[in-house]
């Protein structure tokens, strides 16, 4: 949690702004123009300084930069509301901030940033639910309710997440019978484009509840969320099988053996190149369990392709599993600078009936240059349709009993600017972008993609008149979330 002590003794040197010159639109540090727009009283904090907000004007994807004039650090929601509604009257565009785990600019602006990580509080953990601010990264979230033998029912594969940045946007887990983070919301605060704070749940102002999960925060600003608790196991065990990428129907087919079974908590494909050259599927299998109780391999793997016995075993606590890929990301920090790698991602969502046809003809034609390495990796999330319920989170079209997240993690080489490889993997994206949609397929939109206008009203498909309409109700200045180019 940041406390106000803590969040202060980070300002040190940083100007201070004191207001807005409307004339000259640019963020004044002293009063001494007629012109100047006082500020509202904070009880945070509005910052100009060079490396705050060059911090600030870059993402994960370390290929789009956008330089914001402020960053505001709110020590209250208060502070939320009262500059969202300044930056409407002199039409300033404002991006809220999680973790910027988005790759392509998506939260990204050249006006204000406004960081949610100052917002940082666990209000609450019930016997089935847990309140925090949308600052709240999920491990956080996890611990605490693992403190009362509880648990959100599912996460990402990363949890170093903020609870508000993944509900913007969707979050999916790799649990196959759940459907997303957002699925799992019971109420939410959100701030709108006038600076009104609302309160909203699927009986309670629905139609701001809806459009805020997976909704790329178009409408307002996620300031706290009431997320479901489940019970936790105490512990997971992993089954890793691994398959040459010539195999791709025999890896689909043990993956439909083990969802249709429905006996494991989870299943996926991970694709990376081990040796860094040749890349290669692993298909992998969890289940949670309780002390004393341990699964019985040989039935969960039974009728696969290969014996049960070839699968490798690992075993961890619940939490260890949770957050598995965290202690992965943060060794790729230590030994190779991977916060300052180009990341061109490619996520797409495929519907069942094309999406195992789609990755055959695909993945092979992929190399490692692709998948890394060191740090390029790739994987197929199978969730079930009839759990997706929240309408603005786009999935494919069809009858399909399961939609497949595609995802091409790549990483450059080295850390540091390469744009020759941005290029040439963003029209790699491109490529595969149109591939996809010919077959149905729709975006996940923590990628990098270069999206127009058309791609987007593609993308809403019947839904586009609707977030027209709740844009035009809820941010109707449209300053905010100028990033994906939704309304460019």
């Amino acid at each position: 949690m940041v406390t106000r002590r803590r969040f202060l003794g980070t300002l040190g040197a940083s100007a201070l702004i004191v207001g807005f010159d409307p004339t000259t639109r640019a963020w004044a540090t002293s009063t001494g123009s007629r012109s100047v727009q006082r500020i509202p009283h904070l009880d945070g904090v509005l910052l100009t300084d060079l490396p705050t907000r060059q911090a600030d004007g870059r993402d994960l994807g370390r290929i789009v930069r956008r330089l914001p004039r402020a960053v505001l650090r709110p020590g209250s929601v208060r502070d939320v509301q009262k500059m969202i509604a300044f930056c409407r009257e002199h039409r300033i565009p404002v991006a809220t901030r999680g973790q910027g785990h988005s790759t392509h600019g998506q939260g990204l602006t050249d006006g204000l940033i406004i960081e949610n990580r100052s917002l940082a509080a666990i209000h609450s953990v019930g016997a089935d639910s847990i309140s925090v601010d949308s600052g709240v990264l999920w491990r956080e979230a996890a611990h605490a309710a693992a403190a009362r033998g509880l648990t959100p029912p599912l996460f990402t594969t990363y949890v170093g997440l903020s609870v508000g940045g993944t509900l913007s946007v969707g979050g999916f887990p790799a649990q196959n019978e759940l459907g997303l983070q957002i699925d799992h919301v019971r109420e939410l605060d959100v701030v709108t484009g006038d600076g009104r704070l609302h309160r909203c749940s699927p009986d309670r102002e629905r139609d701001l509840f809806e459009v805020m999960l997976g909704g790329l925060g178009q409408c307002g600003v996620i300031t706290r969320a009431t997320i479901d608790l489940v019970p936790a196991r105490g512990r997971a065990r992993n089954y890793l099988l691994q398959y040459p990428t010539t195999d791709t129907a025999r890896v689909w087919a043990d993956l439909h053996v083990l969802l249709e079974r429905r006996e494991l908590d989870g299943a996926y494909i991970l694709m990376f190149a081990p040796d860094g050259k040749t890349v290669v599927y692993q298909l992998n299998g969890v289940v949670f369990y309780d002390d004393g109780r341990a699964p019985d391999d040989g039935r969960l793997l039974r009728g696969l392709s290969a014996p049960a016995s070839s699968a490798a075993v690992v075993d961890s606590t619940y939490l260890e599993w949770v957050e598995r890929y965290d202690r992965v990301i943060d060794g790729w920090r230590r030994q190779y600078a991977w916060d300052d790698l180009l990341k061109p991602w490619f996520d797409v969502i495929l519907p069942g009936e094309t999406a195992q046809g789609y990755v055959s003809e695909v993945v092979p034609t992929l190399t490692a240059r692709d998948f890394g390495p060191p740090t390029g990796i790739g994987f197929v999330f199978p969730q079930r349709r009839s759990k997706l319920t929240r309408p603005f989170f786009r999935i494919p079209p069809g009858n399909s009993e399961f939609v497949y997240l595609f995802d091409v993690l790549t990483s450059s080489p080295a850390p540091g600017p390469d744009p020759a490889f941005a290029a040439e993997m963003l029209d790699r994206n491109r490529r595969l972008y149109d591939k996809a949609r010919a077959l149905g397929g729709t975006r996940y939109p923590i990628g990098s993609l270069d999206f127009t206008g058309d791609d987007w009203r593609a993308q809403y498909g019947e839904r586009w008149p609707d977030l027209l309409r709740r844009k035009a109700r809820y941010d109707p200045g449209r300053i905010l979330t100028p990033g994906p180019g939704i309304f460019s």
